[in-house]
């Protein structure tokens, strides 16, 4: 079964936003539009994933005084671009470090990692010269194909895990069409 499924998605969101009076005159809407930018791109909101990017935002009311703090809540409608990652997703990544416990790779900015346990059966962590050129890899056990850093991988993610600030999975490259990628 081929199920297609995308990784950045375009909603509608909404969210409040609390402001000075000194800033109601003029420039009132660029302010509230830099203040959004400001509160949400780069946050991982529940169920929309991590924001990318704020498309375009409006007011959806013309706010209300907050009592005992002299703020204006103003409730905001906004486009915005995210990335959402789900568990047996696959997913390129490059590989950005190799230890002897697996390697890390990024999704944008997603950092996954795969454990040596969930490589292929075979491979095994060196740093010798010859085999990894310069710094560590794994090595197939043929030794036709490596994962160093800087290379290209195809990943399946096992698992995802979301913060306030950034998301995490864990991938595994058993399986077809899994692994290094060769570029030609």
């Amino acid at each position: 079964d081929v199920v297609e499924a995308a990784m950045f998605f375009n909603l509608e969101l909404y969210t409040y936003l609390l402001v000075k009076p000194e800033f109601c005159g003029p420039g009132y809407h660029e302010f509230l539009e830099d203040q959004l930018r400001q509160k949400v791109e780069g946050t991982v909101q529940d169920k929309a994933g991590l924001i990318i990017a704020v498309d375009e935002c409006q007011p959806v009311d013309k706010g209300k005084l907050f009592e005992g703090t002299g703020l204006i809540m103003v409730p905001m409608k906004y486009k915005a671009v995210s990335l959402q990652l789900f568990r047996n997703e696959v997913v390129d990544c490059e590989v950005t470090e190799v230890n002897k416990l697996g390697f890390f790779g990024e999704v944008g900015p997603v950092r996954v990692f795969v454990s040596k346990t969930l490589l292929p059966e075979g491979w095994v962590y060196s740093e010798v010269e010859q085999v990894s050129g310069g710094g560590p890899c794994y090595v197939s056990s043929d030794g036709t194909a490596n994962i160093r850093r800087e290379s290209a991988v195809r990943v399946k993610l096992v698992a995802t895990k979301q913060e306030t600030d950034r998301m995490m999975a864990l991938g595994t490259t058993q399986g077809p069409y899994l692994g290094p990628l060769l570029h030609g």
